[in-house]
């Protein structure tokens, strides 16, 4: 593991990671809005992907309302749990920056596993390409909701429906593989020793969702020498 991929980009600990994710967010967001007017934003749950939030919201950026926000998944839980990725979302970043509110795509999932597929599905119509999707990993090698040993890589929807997650809780909606990959940049976040196991088994070409994704022009690893080497 001494030569690292094309695209993956190694820090020497996750503080500086997020830093640097954070430059890469706002330097993708300043070209999309300079040739569209606008920027489409996927977020992502997890460690490191919220201290990127923290991060954000100490930007001095002036172009919030041209940003919409989307998430990768959500877990089927009420609208005040605090173990909602929106709950993250909010309090680490959302609550301090003036992106209007009707811009925050958030998915509801309080409605119910069913209906919550129905209207997300619904609201990303009119989304032809994100131009960032954000990707955390868990320690398994998932991403978003999709888990190793599931079979919806073949899913054409654009939002799929779990309801038998292999972590709590059991009910979750996410983005299906081809509407993650269907972005100008992706970027992966992995950091943390207890990630290595997965890595190695990437590097090692088996099959994760992790490694399943691709952009349509860039896609990044940035990752933490406690992940990478264990």
């Amino acid at each position: 593991m001494s030569e690292l991929p094309t695209g993956w980009c190694l820090f020497d600990e996750a503080e500086s990671l997020a830093k640097q994710a954070v430059n890469l967010i706002i330097e993708t967001a300043e070209q999309s809005i300079a040739e569209t007017g606008v920027f489409h934003l996927v977020t992502a749950g997890g460690t490191t992907p919220n201290r990127c939030y923290e991060l954000l919201r100490e930007q001095n950026h002036q172009a919030w309302s041209k940003w919409f926000i989307y998430m990768g998944d959500e877990r089927v839980l009420p609208v005040d749990d605090p173990e909602r990725n929106s709950a993250a979302l909010h309090q680490a970043w959302l609550s301090f920056v003036p992106i209007p509110a009707q811009n925050i795509k958030t998915i509801p999932t309080e409605l119910g596993l069913e209906h919550a597929v129905q209207l997300y599905s619904q609201t990303l119509e009119s989304v032809d390409q994100f131009d960032l999707v954000m990707l955390g990993m868990g320690e398994d090698g998932h991403t978003a909701s999709l888990f190793p040993g599931h079979h919806n890589q073949d899913v054409s929807a654009d939002v799929i429906g779990i309801d038998n997650s292999p972590k709590s809780p059991l009910e979750r909606v996410s983005l299906s593989y081809q509407r993650l990959a269907n972005t100008r940049v992706m970027l992966k976040l992995i950091s943390g020793a207890g990630k290595h196991q997965a890595v190695k088994a990437w590097l090692d070409h088996q099959a994760l969702p992790i490694n399943q994704l691709t952009a349509n022009q860039q896609t990044w690893v940035y990752i933490d020498q406690a992940a990478y080497f264990g």
